[in-house]
């Protein structure tokens, strides 16, 4: 499915409701992605000093024999937004394509970012084949799968991601309906119908791969010598507090994040919490607080609001 205007935004939506997943293609044009590209092969994933400051600690115990599981290397390369001296990766975190269609997904315009990262994966760094889970690690209460409640995880294709270089598979909620309640992860040899339905989901960089948490997907293996950059982000409802996985209150003490402030409009602030205009929040205090923690910043249309 093609990414672009409204109506498409709408009909993507749609399939994301029903199936649990789509696949938005060339959501964001090549010549947008291709700096963000550069930008995030030039991130070394073991070099502690261009790790974002409150990485999650990703990497954990894992067997050493072939075969799908979890291994800890596989998070390699997990760099927390904002990724430091990258300004067009972070800017792509709030691309006005990608806010419309989380907004269409989630059926409301007040929404949040709740996971922000960069993943890039190399081919002859380990075995990421994965077996079949769904993400039960974003919500500390059981999900609900209606409207109102769901949350949105995405993976924006930097690089052209195929066959040969850890295409995510899927399985549509269609084919999955005996199979919700379990916890999983499950392996072939216990869920050989999820196995047969699942579907692969290649595309070239600008693509957007959305789905939800009650999906049941796995990564695969890249062959030697290539490698996969995705930018990670989750939407959620404003509001939904037991949903999160990145936090960005911490922030504000990091010369890149104050440098992407600078240089955002209220509408992509609020994504990571902070008031709109004109929000009871707004004193003339706290206006001029935000002078001093982001010099730049245009304070204008918070000013304006305070009179209202």
């Amino acid at each position: 499915m093609v990414g672009g205007s409204g109506d498409e935004h709408a009909k993507a939506a749609a399939q994301w409701q029903s199936e649990g997943w789509v696949l938005l293609e060339g959501l964001i044009p090549v010549a947008e992605i291709e700096p963000a590209l550069a930008e995030a092969r030039a991130v070394d994933p073991e070099a502690p000093d261009q790790i974002g400051p409150i990485r999650r600690p990703d990497r954990h115990a894992g067997p050493s024999d072939k075969g799908p599981a979890f291994r800890g290397d596989q998070f390699l390369g997990n760099t927390l937004f904002p990724i430091v001296g990258a300004p067009s990766l972070n800017r792509l975190f709030v691309h006005p394509a990608l806010r419309s269609f989380a907004r269409a997904a989630l059926a409301t315009n007040d929404i949040r970012i709740y996971q922000s990262r960069l993943w890039s994966k190399f081919g002859d760094l380990t075995d990421y084949e994965q077996p079949l889970h769904r993400d039960q690690n974003h919500s500390v209460v059981p999900t609900r799968s209606e409207p109102g409640w769901w949350f949105l995880e995405c993976f924006l294709y930097l690089s052209d991601v195929t066959e040969q270089n850890g295409a995510p598979r899927l399985v549509p909620r269609s084919a999955s309906a005996g199979e919700r309640t379990t916890r999983g992860p499950i392996s072939q040899e216990n869920g050989p119908a999820l196995y047969e339905a699942e579907v692969s989901a290649p595309g070239r960089a600008g693509s957007l791969l959305a789905y939800r948490s009650d999906v049941w997907h796995r990564g695969t293996n890249l062959a030697s010598g290539t490698d996969r950059h995705v930018l990670v982000v989750a939407f959620k409802p404003a509001g939904l507090d037991w949903v999160s996985f990145d936090s960005h209150g911490p922030l504000v003490n990091t010369p890149d994040f104050v440098q992407f402030v600078n240089e955002s409009t209220p509408d992509e602030l609020a994504l990571f919490g902070v008031p709109m205009p004109g929000h009871r929040y707004w004193t003339d205090e706290t206006v001029e607080g935000m002078a001093i923690i982001y010099p730049g910043l245009d304070l204008e249309p918070w000013r304006a609001g305070l009179t209202a």
